[in-house]
């Protein structure tokens, strides 16, 4: 006996239909958010690249250090949410470390040069191991034997997370470059990555400027 399959209701074809439909809302829907995350990501790629092309612009090595201190706080301080900002040099003929620039509360403050051999805090030891450092927290600054200013402990505003890029040498690097923030964790690593990027161009741009002007 031969069986002939029985015809869907109508019912049931448009149930399918439906089903099928909302599958493909559902895809429509993801693709939408991925076109919309990889739209989100290429903009941030276009503003860093921006960014560093207009810090080679910049950050002149015909400049004096000042100068140059300056130009890359403003390349930054607004565009990462900075809380502070500095630029410090390592004399180590002289066992000195100048802050060429200093930055916090607001606006530039004076910062006292300091013997370096054996200097606490977090400037000391990433001067020391030629690499950057990275603090998430204020708990992790403090174990890491954070110093603070006076202004600091006066105001009670001290930076939660706190980037420092050594200049220069790996084995002896001539200075350091530190971003600090008020937000936890405000340095992910492709936010590193770009400050890594733009303190190589001020290394370079600082460097460079010894040699054209004979120091």
């Amino acid at each position: 006996m031969k069986f002939f399959p029985l015809r869907k209701s109508r019912q049931e074809l448009v149930a399918e239909q439906r089903a099928l439909a909302s599958s493909l809302e559902l895809e429509a829907t993801a693709l939408r958010g991925e076109v919309a995350e990889l739209r989100e990501l290429l903009q941030h790629l276009d503003e860093d690249m921006d960014l560093l092309l207009t810090a080679i612009e910049q950050l002149d090595p015909g400049k004096s250090n000042l100068e140059l201190a300056e130009a890359m706080h403003r390349l930054v301080f607004r565009r990462f949410d900075l809380a502070s900002f500095y630029v410090a040099l390592v004399d180590w003929d002289r066992d000195q470390l100048d802050f060429v620039f200093y930055h916090e509360g607001g606006r530039p403050r004076p910062h006292p040069s300091r013997q370096f051999s054996g200097m606490p805090g977090l400037t000391g030891k990433a001067i020391h191991s030629g690499a950057p450092l990275y603090t998430r927290t204020l708990e992790e600054a403090q174990a890491g034997g954070a110093v603070f200013t006076e202004a600091e402990k006066g105001s009670g505003l001290v930076p939660s997370s706190w980037y420092g890029v050594p200049l220069g040498s790996t084995k002896r690097p001539f200075g350091l470059v530190s971003y600090q923030s008020f937000q936890v964790d405000a340095f992910p690593e492709p936010r590193r990555r770009v400050l890594n990027a733009l303190s190589e161009v001020l290394a370079m741009a600082i460097f460079t400027g010894r040699h054209l002007h004979g120091k």
